[in-house]
This record gives C-alpha cells, structure tokens and sequence, in this order.
C-alpha cells in the first residue's frame, strides 16, 4: 500500500467533556477502575445471568471451542468439544436456557473468526449443557442464497430473549452491486416441542453502498446500536469512517418495518466500534482509536479535507477493516458519551486493542481480553451494585448453574496472538476484488491531495 506514503500526517484531537449532575447520570462522573483479571479468556467473553464466564478457547486440538467457567478460571468446562469448530462468540439467553454461538462447520470458504467478520460463519444455540445444538441460518435459506461466499456475525440477543439481531454480508461480484451488507431481526422460537428456530426475519439495515456491524440492544429493548462505514452521503462523516448509531425499532413512530437511525458518535476519523449501553440507557460506551493516531485516521482525515466519496464503499469497507487492525500502530481504548449532554470521556488509557466487551449481572463492572489476546480485564463503575434498568426475565431453573456433570476439559495453554499475515490467495476473487478497487482509490484520493493548497500537509483533524 505504497500509494498512502503521502497520506502519513499527524492526527489528534481534543476531547472536551462538560460536567454531569451524578445524581442524574451516575456513570458519566463515577470512577471507573481496572484491573487484570487473574484468568485469561479468549477475544470475546461474556457473563452468565449466574455469575459465571462463556468463551471461546483452544481445545487440544487447537479448535477454538466454546467453555464455561468461574471468572478465575476454575470448574471450566468445554461445551462444544467434539463437535466440528471452530466455534465462538457464546452468550447466554436472559431466560439462562439457551446459548447462542457462531460456528464454520460444513462451510468450504471461511476467513477471518466465527461471529467477528469474516465469511462462514453461521448461527447456532445449544443449551447451557452443550446439548440440543441447532442450526439457525444455513446454505440456501431466505437469507444465504446458494453458490455466494456468506458471513453471519456480531448476533445480539435482545434483553427479553425474545429476538435476535445480526450482521448478513454477501460476497457478490461488482456486476451485481458487489459486498451487500444488511442487519436483520428475527423472533427467537424456543419450540418446547420440535428444534428451536428463527421466524420473523426482517431485514432493518438494506444492502446498497453500506457497510455494518451490529452491536448491543438497548436496555429496554427499543433497538440496537450498530457501526456503520458508510458516510451515507455526509461529506462531514467521510469516505470508510468508521461510526456508531442506534437503530430504533419501536417507540418514537418507529417499527421493524420502519426503523429510524440516529447517528451516536461525533464524526472523529478514528476507528469507533463496540459499543454497549449502560444499564441505565444514559451512556453508550464504546473502543476507539482516537487517542492513537493511525494510518487508518490519516486517510479518513485526508478524505473528509478532500471532499472524496468515491462509490462502493460497501465493497472495500472490509479490505479496509482487514488493514487497519494490521497497522502496528493500531490501538483502542474504552469511551464513554453521555446521552444527554453529548460529553466524552475516556475510560481506559492502556493503548492496546479492546475488542467485545461486556458487562455483569450487576451492570457495574465490564469484561474483556486485549486483540492480541494476552490479558483479560476487569473495569469497574464506583457506585454500588444495581440490577439492569429493565426487568429480566425469569431465569429457567433446570438450566441454572448448567453443567454440574460431564468431562472437565481445560483449553489448551496458549501464547499470545500474533499479528496475522495478509494472504489475499486465501480469499475469494470478489473479496480480493475489493482491495484491488481500494487500492484504485486511494490512489486517487492521493493525486486529489496534490491539488489542495497545502498538498499532502492539509490533513489534519479539523479542532474542535
């Protein structure tokens, strides 16, 4: 990627946060403390309804599998061992009866993590004991048509347990409108008789030149955050920024049919992903880049100064997604907007990479691993415990504290990830189709740069 030589400029910002009454809005002044957690899990862990952890770690093997466990890593158990992987991205039903996880098994082309983005990845649930697994998507239904590369990934269960939303990428070729990314909802039927399954599908986010991520459903459940690297026509956004949003699905003349999006973040060119509300629905928390300049920023910065646009933005979001996390320089840290007032703040100052995150039971503490998978942490809000603002649902007593029984089987010790290598051979031709086109138009923004008064020195963040 010789052609962003010109585009290296430094890129900062300032981040301004206006005080907040603390008896309005706890979270926004509260301290927030982290510590290292004693064990590491895997990229994306999560807390049970009970207390306890689901992962995804290496077995034996060296398939990545779905476990349980106490937060220090005892009375682990594998659940999804002997079965075909890898399998990841595990979270429990609010109701603690079923456990939603992404799989790769029967898929002949895979890239990237089950449920991180990618292509193969389908979604399953099982119980909290590792049986009944079912399939919910799968080649040739509604939403996969047969013969195209496809991913299913980010899946969110809504705070009912009633719903699930995810993130549906076809790989199609250019000829017919290229990479279509849509976010879908769908009913979650238990079946107590017959397999579980999905009905209601609707698709919230239509494919065009857009490119998404799901993220968490609001506590009660109006709707959900999602990442878009779309500027959707705002030149104030700019080409591939990476930004969030709340899709509402109900409430306000909103419905599934109908949703409205409301733009979250602040238009910064640095990378903003992963976010959660607080249980209080008053703050959004979310990684970003922002406090450390990258490659990624530079060219976002230098496309917002140059007023560049070019189309299928839906085609190279993910080669562009692909080089920035391989960007040495790449970091993210936790962020914290309140609602109301629009104040930042930021939570972290670890400059590595925060990826999933998410929080306890009690809605005061936040969990997760670092990118390259060498610690996982603990983050602390100072109030005192509280439940979630919305009324969980009864939890199922058969499945509480599931299993007691069955094999141990502690994953794999495992050495810190390294940075993976690039091997575009890997892909299919329309995925490296689109890195061709990137690096057409990068090209191009670098040539418009030339004609700027001030050349290749014009891009640095606007202030404010």
């Amino acid at each position: 990627m010789c052609v962003v030589a010109v585009l290296l400029a430094a890129c900062t910002s300032s981040l301004g946060a206006a005080p907040a009454d603390p008896r309005a809005n706890p979270f926004s002044t509260a301290s927030f403390a982290v510590r290292a957690n004693p064990y590491t899990f895997g990229q994306d862990p999560f807390w049970t309804t009970d207390g306890r952890v689901l992962s995804n770690e290496k077995d034996s093997s060296g398939t990545e599998q779905v476990y349980v466990s106490h937060l220090n890593g005892t009375a682990i158990r594998c659940l999804t061992c002997g079965q075909p992987g890898p399998n990841g991205f595990p979270q429990e039903r609010a109701q603690g009866d079923w456990i939603l996880f992404c799989s790769w098994r029967g898929q002949t082309s895979t890239f990237g993590a089950p449920c991180l983005g990618g292509i193969g990845s389908d979604l399953y649930v099982m119980r909290p004991d590792g049986t009944h697994v079912t399939r919910l998507t799968l080649p040739g239904g509604a939403n996969e048509p047969a013969g195209v590369p496809y991913d299913n990934y980010h899946p969110y269960w809504s705070p009912d347990g009633r719903e699930i939303a995810w993130t549906h990428v076809e790989y199609r070729d250019r000829s017919h409108g290229g990479t279509q990314w849509t976010m879908l909802t769908a009913r979650f039927d238990p079946r107590p008789s017959r397999a579980p399954q999905l009905t209601r599908v609707v698709v919230v986010g239509p494919a065009g030149d857009h490119a998404y991520e799901t993220q968490a459903w609001a506590p009660n459940g109006s709707g959900f955050l999602y990442t878009s690297l779309s500027s959707a026509g705002d030149r104030k956004t700019g080409w591939l920024n990476s930004e969030l949003f709340f899709l509402r699905l109900r409430g306000g003349g909103a419905s599934r049919q109908h949703p409205t999006a409301v733009h979250v973040t602040d238009g910064h060119p640095g990378w903003d992903e992963q976010a959660v509300f607080t249980p209080d629905a008053k703050n959004v928390i979310w990684m970003s880049s922002r406090g450390s300049p990258t490659w990624y920023q530079t060219v976002v910065t230098a496309a917002q100064q140059a007023r560049y646009e070019p189309p299928f933005e839906n085609d190279v979001a993910g080669p562009m997604f692909v080089l920035t996390v391989l960007d040495r320089s790449f970091h993210t840290d936790l962020y914290e907007l309140d609602r109301s007032t629009h104040a930042i703040r930021r939570l972290t100052f670890q400059n590595r990479v925060v990826p999933e995150f998410s929080f306890d039971p009690q809605g005061t503490k936040l969990l997760w691993t670092t990118g390259d998978h060498s610690h996982t942490f603990i983050g602390t809000f100072g109030i005192s415990s509280r439940r979630r603002a919305s009324t969980r649902p009864t939890t199922d007593a058969r499945w509480k504290d599931a299993p007691r029984h069955g094999k141990r089987l502690a994953p794999a010790p495992t050495a810190a990830m390294t940075t993976p290598a690039f091997k575009p051979a890997n892909l299919p031709t329309v995925v490296t189709d689109g890195l061709v086109l990137l690096e057409a138009q990068l090209t191009e923004l670098s040539r418009r740069l030339q004609d700027l008064p001030r050349g290749g020195s014009c891009c640095r963040p606007a202030s404010g």
